[in-house]
C-alpha cells in the first residue's frame, strides 16, 4: 500500500481526528475532522470530513464542513452535501444545487499574489 502514496500528501481518514498546523505541499484528503490550520495545494473534503479554522488552498473541492476562514485562491466547488460557514475569499466559486454557504464572501483576483494578502 506505501507504493501508492504520492509524496507532499496528506490523507485523513473517517473517524480521524487532528489539531494543529498544516502545511501540505500537494493534496490533502480529508474524511475525518482537522481543527486549527491547513495549507496545501488542493484540498478535497469527503463527505464526512470537516475542517475548522484557516483553511488555504488554490483549489478546494467540499463534500463535507469547513468553519471559520477560508481562502481559496483559484477555485472553490462546493457540491451538493458541502457546508461552508465563516469568511470565504475565492476567485472563482460553483455550487451545486445542494451546496450551503453561509458567511461573509469575498471575491479575490486569482492573477493578484496572494501573498500581499492578510
Amino acid at each position: 500500500m506505501a507504493e501508492n502514496n504520492q509524496n507532499g500528501c496528506l490523507i485523513v481518514g473517517e473517524g480521524v481526528k487532528l489539531s494543529g498546523t498544516f502545511n501540505v505541499p500537494d493534496i490533502a484528503s480529508i474524511s475525518g475532522t482537522i481543527e486549527g490550520e491547513l495549507t496545501a495545494r488542493e484540498i478535497i473534503v469527503g463527505a464526512t470530513g470537516v475542517l475548522k479554522g484557516k483553511i488555504s488552498a488554490e483549489v478546494v473541492d467540499l463534500r463535507g464542513e469547513i468553519h471559520e476562514n477560508l481562502h481559496s485562491k483559484k477555485s472553490l466547488f462546493i457540491r451538493a452535501t458541502g457546508k461552508i460557514s465563516g469568511s470565504i475569499q475565492y476567485a472563482e466559486i460553483e455550487i451545486e444545487k445542494g451546496g450551503d454557504l453561509q458567511g461573509t464572501l469575498i471575491k479575490i483576483d486569482a492573477n493578484v499574489n496572494s501573498s500581499s494578502q492578510s
